[in-house]
C-alpha cells in the first residue's frame, strides 16, 4: 500500500515538474525572442526551475522512501 502511494507521489512531482519546466522554457523563449523585457522575468524563469527540481527530487525522494525503489 505504501509503495503505491510512493508511486503516486513519485508521478504527481513529476508532472508538476514537467509543467514547471515548460513554463520556465516558455518564458526563457519569450525572453530571447524580446516579447518580455521585465528584469523580473528572469526571476520567473528562475522560480519555476527551482520550483520544477524541488518537486522532482520529493517525488524521487517518495518513491525511494516509501516504495523502496
Amino acid at each position: 500500500m505504501l509503495g503505491r502511494l510512493g508511486i503516486v507521489l513519485y508521478w504527481c512531482g513529476l508532472a508538476i515538474a514537467s509543467l514547471c519546466e515548460i513554463a520556465a522554457f516558455t518564458m526563457l523563449a519569450m525572453l530571447v525572442a524580446n516579447k518580455l523585457s521585465a528584469p523580473e522575468a528572469w526571476m520567473g524563469v528562475v522560480f519555476f526551475v527551482v520550483v520544477g527540481g524541488l518537486t522532482w527530487l520529493a517525488g524521487r525522494a517518495a518513491k525511494y522512501v516509501l516504495a523502496g525503489i
